[in-house]
Formats: C-alpha cells, structure tokens, sequence
C-alpha cells in the first residue's frame, strides 16, 4: 500500500511538473495589455458641422466594438476593425506561442477550447444582439426591460456551463461531446447576446478578452492567470458601464483613462508571471 501510494505521488508530482513547465502565460497577457493601451490612438474627434447643419452618426460596422460613447469620432469603422483585429491577433498570436513552446517543452495546451469560448463572445456580442432584438418582441426594448432580458442572459448562461461541463467530462464520447459542445456554445452566444444588451459604451471586446484570459487561466490550471482575469473582468465591466470614463477632455484621453485600469491590470500580471516562470525554470 505505500509503495502504491508513493506511486500516485510521483505521478501528481510529475503532472504538475509538467503542467507548471507548459506555462507560457506572460507573453499572451501583455500582448493583449499592450494591444488595449494602443487603442485610444484610433478615436480621433471629427469636426464640428457647420452651423445650422447635422451630422450624421456613424456607428461604425461593429456599434458594441466601436464608437457606442462618442457620436462625433472622426473614423468610426477604424475603431470598431481595430478591436475586431485586436482580438483575432492576439488570439492566433497565443495560438503561435503555446505551439512554440510545445517545441521546447513536449507539452502542448489545447488552445481550441480558449477559440471557442471566444468565438461564442464575438458571435453574441456581433449577430445574437441584432438576432436576440428581432426575436424578442417587446413594447419598448430588450434594454428597458430586464425583466425579460435578465432571465434570457442568466438562464443561457447557467445552461451553458452545465451543458459544457457534461460534454467535457473525460468518459464522453465523440458523438455526444461534439453536440454538447455545440449546443453549450450556442447558449452562451445566447447568454452573451442578452449581457450586449447593456454594453452602450464600446469596449465589449474587452469582455472578449477577458473570457480569453479566464480561459486560459483554466487550461492552465493557473492560480494566478485566474486571479487577473477576475480583476481584468471587473474592470472592464466597470468600463462598459461607464464607470471609469471621464468625460470632460479629448476623446483620446477619455479612452485612456477608461482603458488603462483594464491595461495596467493586463500588463502587471503578464510581469509577475513572467517572474514566475522564470522562478520555475531554475
């Protein structure tokens, strides 16, 4: 019996060994920091319209992506493809990084599991929106009426983390994990169609990158990843409500200041584990 359980001993011990060396989270949470402080540089203000003329309000291909707090930005469409792209190369960046360091190490994370989820945010925050409005008949709007939409967005995402959780499980096969999956996916599309709802502000790819993060603070097993992540998700909703914006200067300083808690949280804990995998490699 002891040299049986000294053997499972080993075995965790050689499992978290291997799963500590496969870490490689500092590179993809200040890329993603670095990517949100570039932001602010694409909202310039247009200039006013003559007097006794409108302007007309260009929310730009992506509004939830774009310019939901300004009205007068100089290029709309510039805002909202700049976090479409901003999420899409930091994505297929993490995607590069964690292949190279299988190289080094032999030990590969699945990162189809991160895209997922991700590609579950993108496509509520970009088509259930507009789909789950047209759906949804209310007197006035799904955003006046939480009583309608609150259910929607707790109800999907509570089926969704079950379904998920029963398609994943280890003695599942391939027929009945794959529509797991599917179904889990698509209700949290759901689930993040009835939270846009309330993103008026612009910065939902934020919450996109925060699932990213929350992600692979699973796939890693990462105390720590998942310690920023939390606090990357607070602040960013605090963002898309408006909380940490100020309103009384340029609007590239607006931005600033809204984005450089969610940056600044990114960034210091991409440095503390960079220090840790340093620390391990020793």
């Amino acid at each position: 019996m002891s040299e049986a359980s000294e053997l499972l001993d080993d075995v965790d011990a050689l499992r978290r060994k291997a799963r500590r060396d496969g870490r490689g989270n500092a590179f993809p949470l200040l890329l993603f920091g670095a990517l949100i402080l570039v932001a602010p540089l694409c909202y310039r203000e247009n200039d006013p319209p003559p007097p006794g003329k409108w302007a007309l309000v260009d929310k730009g291909p992506f509004p939830l992506f774009g310019s939901g707090m300004f009205s007068d930005l100089r290029y709309p469409s510039l805002v909202g493809w700049y976090w479409v792209l901003a999420i899409v190369v930091g994505l297929a960046a993490t995607v590069w990084w964690y292949r190279r360091r299988a190289q080094q190490v032999g030990l590969e994370i699945d990162t189809r599991k991160q895209l997922g989820v991700v590609g579950a945010a993108v496509a509520g925050f970009l088509l259930g929106v507009p789909l789950l409005t047209s759906f949804v008949d209310t007197p006035t709007t799904l955003y006046s009426t939480p009583e309608i939409n609150l259910p929607i967005l707790f109800g999907a995402g509570l089926l969704s983390a079950l379904v998920l959780y029963w398609s994943l499980r280890p003695h599942r096969t391939a027929g009945p994990r794959a529509a797991g999956l599917f179904v889990g996916l698509f209700l949290a599309s759901t689930a993040f169609a009835a939270l846009g709802i309330y993103l008026r502000f612009g910065f939902a790819a934020l919450l996109v990158i925060a699932m990213a993060v929350l992600t692979l603070a699973w796939l890693e097993r990462s105390l720590l990843v998942a310690v920023v992540g939390i606090q990357f998700a607070a602040a960013a909703l605090l963002v898309n409500l408006g909380v940490l914006a100020s309103w009384n200067a340029d609007h590239r300083i607006v931005v600033l200041g809204s984005l450089a808690l969610p940056a600044l949280i990114l960034i210091v804990g991409g440095v503390l584990a960079a220090v840790t995998e340093r620390a391990g490699r020793r």
